[in-house]
């Protein structure tokens, strides 16, 4: 007794065959598609560690500049303070000279009061 007929087994043997390569493929293609977003993840990372040590590097020039020019700031008003300090005890000086000469209250420019003056 025959249980299948020979154009039926052949029939199950090439469904099975089908099936099994059809689940081969659709393994194929779920790996293939997870490398891929295994890929693309990666890329994605990388990209935005580039994109993050850019923005750190220019931010850090931009700190870097902004230190700079404080210092020159405090550089130039330390300068100026100096100046004025300078000219404000010139002025002191030039003042008790001319209190110190004759004749203090007069009115006017002596020869004595021009010479006070700086060049």
């Amino acid at each position: 007794m025959e249980l299948l007929s020979k154009p039926l087994a052949i029939a199950l043997a090439a469904g099975a065959l089908l099936l099994a390569a059809a689940g081969v493929g659709y393994l194929t293609v779920r790996e293939i598609g997870a490398i891929t977003e295994d890929a693309a993840s990666a890329a994605k990372q990388l990209s935005d560690a580039t994109w993050t040590a850019k923005i750190e590097k220019a931010n850090a020039e931009a700190n870097q500049k902004i230190a700079d020019q404080a210092k020159a700031v405090i550089q130039i008003q330390a300068d100026a303070a100096d100046r004025v300090n300078a000219a404000s005890q010139q002025l002191e000086e030039v003042r008790k000279r001319n209190a110190a000469l004759p004749h203090g209250d007069d009115i006017g420019l002596s020869a004595e009061r021009v010479r006070l003056l700086p060049d």
